[in-house]
């Protein structure tokens, strides 16, 4: 019950502000490299980006010499604690970073493919530097990520950083060190509550301060930005006086009490679930008032195990039955001064703990808790249960979530070299492929495994779920979004021996029949394991008036890189089809779709890179 219940839990949106890439204002005396684009292309072999003319795009083109520090962008926003994202691009070889309040970096380098990563390689937040510590020895502190995350060159990665910045008191003595909570790179965690205990190396200066200004290096090589988001936290917090409190013991229907008195009243400092002596069968009722800065829209969360509600000034904010580590939210629009608050509380079962939060918040503001800290216990915490793969393939069969969809015939299927993908049984199509860590196997094996859900734990593409091939009366005819059993049957699979760089390697082969083909679809990774190659054979006649085509890909926009290449979905991944094959680029009810005509061919291989 708790594990579907977190699966239903709604996760928390940033409130964020967008930099408006209509031109160069938004930062201070930038350079002749930095330029406004209308888009930038890379291939993952090419060493430079080319750009178009038009707006939304933030590009490096390191037009001058190397190494100039005049080149580095500044914005003008000053921050202190913030959350950022943004994509960036960069092309093979190149090398950038975003130092918040100019001091503390987080590198962006092409580390595409590289096994052993240090503290210098994309996602990193780099070291400190002292020269007086010897040669060799000169770079200390730096955090490595957690895993490489970083895409090929010439495609966009996305970044969120969370930065808590370092606190000074009125004589500007240090209170706090600056910390990042979280950095996130392409999905994938790869820094938690990183402390720095100074400012990296290259930082604009080596005194710390309350607040700065972003910094981008733009003196390494190119490097393009676009949907560059913040949040920051800059606005006056709620206050809040003592609360009454009453203590009843007993079951009480919808949170009524009638002619009951309180074993307990008082007043406290905070609302907290301390105050209840009794493990179950009893109520807490609080009253107390919070004074708010600002004219604004307030968000209220609550937690508790059991029945409870949450009145402002007599409105119902939350209520409702709940277990304690879902946050339940409600808003209000409120008034700068003083409002009144009742928080009702009731649990009447033994099992499950004791726990009550009440929370507030607005865009500008982080999480202030009204209740004591204690009074609601941390998540109960839930150890990882990581399928890995060695030397041999591993398959994994489970429900996997598809978007908002639960596929409940997918296989996943994790090859040596670190390339994995999800592949939806019913339409022999793609779910999604990934790079690094297999799988995430928790939700099918911990507890009671309720959702019985596996997830990526590396840096994944999403893709189309369609069966790849097409029996179409013209190139211009529909493909349908899915296939009924007359059309397709799955007819199991098998596995085959391949040799991938010079090891033999048995790989599973998934058999259909589609209107009268018989089909084998195989998927290996690369002799470098640079891309997932996909091996589709088939015979037998196609039906009178029809032709046989594959579906590559499809996507918002595909570009043709040349050379056979193509950028897909506004530069997710690329697909790489043989030399002497002809893709076609079309439209299909509004999204864009790579298609390849089979007239007279028994096979064909093409290649995913990201």
């Amino acid at each position: 019950m708790k594990k579907l219940l977190f699966l239903l839990f709604p996760i928390s949106a940033f409130a964020q502000t967008e930099i408006p890439l209509n031109d160069l204002n938004a930062f201070k005396n930038p350079s002749a490299n930095w330029t406004i684009e209308g888009s930038v292309v890379g291939d993952h072999q090419a060493t430079a980006l080319t750009s178009t003319p038009g707006k939304g795009v933030l590009f490096c083109s390191l037009k001058g010499a190397k190494y100039q520090p005049t080149d580095d962008l500044f914005f003008k926003l000053e921050h202190g604690d913030i959350r950022l994202s943004l994509d960036f691009m960069i092309p093979k070889g190149s090398n950038s970073g975003i130092y918040l309040q100019g001091r503390y970096e987080v590198q962006i380098l092409d580390s595409w493919l590289k096994k052993e990563i240090n503290d210098g390689d994309c996602g990193a937040i780099y070291h400190r530097w002292d020269e007086s510590r010897g040669a060799g020895k000169e770079g200390y502190e730096g955090h490595v990520p957690r895993q490489n995350a970083v895409k090929a060159p010439g495609l966009w990665n996305h970044i969120e950083i969370d930065f808590k910045a370092p606190t000074f008191d009125a004589s500007g003595k240090k209170l706090s060190n600056a910390r990042f909570n979280k950095v996130t790179l392409n999905g994938v965690l790869i820094h938690e509550n990183i402390e720095l205990l100074g400012v990296t190396r290259g930082a604009v200066s080596q005194q710390e301060v309350a607040t700065g200004p972003i910094r981008i290096q733009g003196d390494h090589g190119q490097v393009a930005f676009k949907n560059i988001k913040y949040e920051v936290f800059d606005k006056p917090l709620a206050t809040f006086s003592p609360t009454s409190y009453e203590y009843y013991q007993g079951k009480f229907a919808n949170l009524q009490t009638g002619a009951t008195k309180p074993v307990q009243a008082g007043t406290a400092k905070q609302p907290s679930m301390k105050l209840a002596e009794a493990k179950s069968d009893f109520l807490l009722k609080f009253k107390g008032t919070i004074t708010i800065p600002e004219n604004d829209t307030y968000t209220f969360t609550t937690n508790w195990t059991g029945a409870g509600v949450l009145l402002i000034d007599n409105d119902t904010i939350t209520k409702g039955d709940h277990w304690y580590s879902e946050d339940v939210k409600g808003s209000k629009k409120l008034s700068a001064g003083e409002h009144t608050y009742s928080l009702i509380h009731a649990k009447d079962f033994g099992w499950g703990p004791k726990a009550l939060g009440f929370f507030v918040e607005r865009v500008g503001t982080p999480k202030q808790a009204i209740t004591e800290r204690t009074s609601l216990p941390e998540p109960e915490a839930t150890p990882l249960i990581e399928v890995k793969v060695a030397q041999e393939t591993i398959l994994q069969r489970s429900f996997m979530m598809y978007g908002d969809v639960k596929k409940t015939h997918a296989v996943s299927v994790g090859m040596p070299g670190g390339l994995s993908y999800a592949y939806d049984l019913n339409q022999g199509g793609y779910l999604q492929a990934w790079r690094g860590k297999f799988l995430d196997a928790t939700q099918m094996w911990h507890d009671r495994g309720e959702p019985q859900t596996s997830a990526p734990m590396g840096v994944t593409i999403s893709l189309n779920d369609k069966f790849p091939l097409a029996l179409l009366s013209d190139a211009s005819a529909s493909i349908p979004a899915s296939l009924p059993k007359s059309d397709l049957q799955y007819k199991g699979y098998r596995l085959n021996k391949i040799e991938v760089a010079g090891e033999k390697i048995a790989f599973p082969v998934f058999m259909y029949e589609y209107k009268g083909l018989k089909v084998q679809d195989l998927s290996t990774p690369s002799a470098n394991s640079d891309a997932i190659v996909r091996h589709l054979t088939f015979e037998g006649s196609t039906p009178a008036g029809t032709s046989l085509y594959v579906l590559l890909a499809e996507g918002n926009m595909i570009t043709d890189l040349g050379k056979n290449r193509f950028a897909i979905d506004n530069q997710q991944y690329f697909v790489s089809i043989p030399e002497t094959s002809k893709a076609i680029i079309r439209d299909n009810n509004g999204v864009k779709q790579l298609v390849l005509p089979l007239a007279g061919l028994k096979d064909l291989s093409y290649q995913l890179i990201f």
